[in-house]
């Protein structure tokens, strides 16, 4: 022990090695409410699983709440087995919550997070006060740069929580570099509070599969022999509808290439299938509903590309998916895809259906360039791993510790 001259004893002062490695107590919010689906959910699913590995002496809990069908919601949140984590779930209705944090201003999130002596909150939904040190995840700015595609509700979410929380946490991840640009450009803040942590993908399940399984599921599905995928939702800005238009438009000998559409079917839906069938496709084209990740990976590795011309993404985690089990991708070349493509996709206006197409002959009709876009996908997908998002993000929190 050490004393000073007021007769206090202290005890031993910490180097600032110690201090800055200290062990701390972390929550990560679930956004969903209990979804347990979408890219937000899966990035922070991720990062529950790597942190502890990177950091074993810490605590961590994922932090959500909600009050409907609470049972089910809870088991659909992340449970990782054998580290220092827990839930930490308050059974508030998000209803009774948005009124009183944002709207009246009561600090109900930062009085949970001092009750259960949390360090730091990682939020996605800053709070009115938030505790201190907050950090907050930034995925895109979609509801921002593009209104017209938004619901009221979502831009009352940005408009109302995110925007004025940007000065009120103390560190802001963005997940690409696009996005750092939006919220610089967007709403000004400032470059040094911005760091950007890209997002990962899990090669333990997107991964190359055996033979038989690939089979079994494409029995199971009644996929065609030959199909190129187009993973959803499928939305206005996604261009579902220049898919069939792009096969409709590829030479004779691949005709009996069809079409997979795999996630929600989302309001183009209906425009979509009269496209199909006015493309004369309708007999090659599979809808399949929302899928669970152990059958996407599947529908990835059955698909002969990925293709994706979304005009807007925060990330676009299916690019780095589909790379992950030998999928050639054909994308858009705007917004951050082609930061995360990497060299590795064919990439192409989406609104031109004929650049599509002929990125798709390229892929299906070329041995060599095949070959080459997975082999660079492979390699892209190396690259970016969740281990490496956790490592940089765990960076984040120490800094502010």
């Amino acid at each position: 022990m050490m004393t000073v001259k007021s007769g206090i004893s202290i005890g031993p002062i910490m180097t600032f090695q110690e201090w800055y490695h200290r062990a701390m107590r972390v929550a990560l919010e679930e956004p969903m409410h209990g979804s347990g689906r979408g890219g937000v959910s899966t990035y922070v699913r991720n990062l529950i699983r790597e942190l502890p590995r990177l950091a074993p002496d810490w605590e961590f809990f994922v932090f959500a709440y909600f009050f409907r069908d609470y049972a089910e919601k809870l088991a659909r949140l992340p449970d990782p087995e054998g580290y220092r984590f827990s839930r930490l779930v308050p059974r508030w209705p998000e209803s009774v919550v948005d009124r009183l944090e944002w709207n009246w201003g009561v600090p109900l999130i930062r009085s949970c997070m001092r009750r259960h002596r949390i360090d730091l909150l990682h939020a996605h939904r800053i709070p009115r006060k938030p505790p201190k040190p907050c950090v907050a995840t930034i995925h895109d700015l979609f509801p921002v740069v593009h209104p017209e595609w938004t619901s009221d509700f979502l831009i009352d979410q940005y408009e109302r929580i995110l925007r004025p929380g940007m000065a009120r946490v103390d560190r802001v991840i963005a997940v690409s570099e696009h996005t750092k640009k939006d919220l610089i450009e967007r709403w000004r803040v400032p470059e040094e509070k911005i760091v950007v942590t890209h997002e990962g993908v899990d090669r333990d399940l997107f991964r190359p599969l055996p033979e038989a399984e690939k089979t079994a599921l494409r029995k199971r599905l009644g996929l065609p022999e030959r199909f190129v995928l187009m993973v959803g939702p499928f939305d206005p800005w996604c261009h579902p509808g220049n898919v069939p238009r792009a096969l409709a438009r590829l030479p004779l000998a691949l005709k009996d290439v069809g079409v997979v559409f795999a996630g929600k079917g989302g309001a183009t839906r209906p425009e979509v299938e009269r496209l199909t069938a006015e493309e004369g496709l309708s007999a090659r084209a599979v809808w399949t509903g929302f899928v669970p990740q152990t059958e996407l990976v599947g529908l990835y590795n059955l698909a002969e590309a990925l293709v994706y011309p979304s005009f807007y993404e925060g990330f676009g985690l299916p690019v780095l998916e589909a790379m992950a089990c030998g999928t050639p991708v054909v994308t858009a070349n705007t917004s951050s895809l082609p930061e995360v493509a990497g060299g590795a996709a064919l990439l192409v206006d989406p609104t031109r259906v004929d650049a599509i197409a002929d990125a798709l002959r390229r892929v299906l009709d070329d041995p060599s360039e095949r070959a080459l876009r997975v082999e660079r996908g492979f390699a892209r997908a190396k690259e970016l791993s969740w281990a490496e998002t956790a490592r940089k993000t765990l960076a984040v929190y120490q800094s502010l510790g």
